[in-house]
């Protein structure tokens, strides 16, 4: 219904002619490098997700993480946002020892590190080009709503030490539910800091810079720090999954948030199209590996 309703107003409001024109104008070359950067960042969020599977006991080799990541993006097409794909290799890293509660903790925990490197690099360039940022209310109404769920996020995290409201959450959650929450308390503080290092790098090179690589593409001019203060709030926008395989949200956030900085629509609407096709065709590479495993 969500992504019915974006996909509506962007088909509605879009010059489709110009949108065609850039297609024809893409420098394909480009095209090679992005598929190269896109399984770089699929090596190192692999690679973060074996930290902290390894932490909890779940020993697999670096392959068998890279198999299953590949084959979550594929299973992501179909279902809201991640979630599906998530699901999927929680239950297939976990099955084998019956940790699927600790299984799906380090799925979750992968997500929420990755979430904590793009918001400290959305903050980051926010607070270098702090001058834009306040001159477009749209950037402060939105990074502050981000700022108050990181905060509050933080809040819940800390309030799990206090006695009366431990008691107060064991009377009022199920038991299940408080044991998986257990299994996010990462008490290894060496692991939770190579994961969120892992979760910047995977924002730089798998966010930023796959992206512009189809700026330069189609030879698309903003300054790269006006780029950087946006590509990650985009990338955390289009994460609420609210909408299958982030259909609409994401195309809609590049048309509002890079349409600041005044590019054309239509030009950043097929950077989000050609972003999208790639990573739709690579991903059903996977389809094989999927159905043998099943």
């Amino acid at each position: 219904m969500i992504s019915s309703a974006f996909l509506i107003w962007i088909i509605w409001t879009t010059n489709w002619s110009e949108v065609w024109f850039y297609l024809k104008e893409v420098q394909y070359w480009y095209l090679i490098i992005y598929i190269i950067i896109l399984f770089l960042g699929f090596a190192i969020s692999s690679y973060k997700w074996k930290l902290l599977a390894e932490s909890k006991g779940i020993c697999l080799p670096y392959s068998e993480y890279f198999r299953l990541y590949f084959i979550g993006t594929f299973i992501n097409n179909f279902m809201p946002s991640f979630i599906a794909g998530d699901t999927y290799k929680a239950y297939e890293i976990g099955k084998e020892d019956k940790k699927y509660a600790q299984a799906a903790s380090t799925v979750m925990m992968d997500r929420i590190t990755g979430f904590l490197g793009a918001t400290i690099l959305l903050f980051f360039f926010s607070f270098i080009n702090l001058k834009v940022v306040l001159a477009n209310k749209i950037l402060i109404a939105v990074d502050l709503l981000i700022l108050t769920s990181f905060l509050i996020d933080l809040l819940i995290y800390a309030s799990r030490k206090i006695g009366r409201l431990r008691i107060l959450i064991k009377k009022i959650i199920p038991e299940k539910i408080i044991n998986f929450f257990r299994e996010l308390s990462y008490y290894d503080g060496k692991v939770f800091r190579q994961s969120v290092f892992y979760g910047i790098i995977f924002s730089l090179v798998g966010v930023a810079f796959l992206n512009y690589i189809l700026f330069q593409a189609l030879e698309l001019r903003i300054g790269l720090l006006n780029y950087l203060t946006v590509i990650f709030l985009i990338a955390i926008i289009s994460s609420v999954p609210i909408s299958i395989n982030k259909i609409g949200i994401k195309e809609w956030a590049y048309i509002t948030f890079f349409g600041l900085f005044g590019l054309n629509p239509a030009a950043v609407l097929t950077v989000a199209i050609i972003s999208r096709i790639i990573q739709m065709v690579i991903s059903f590479a996977a389809l094989p590996i999927y159905l043998k495993r099943r």
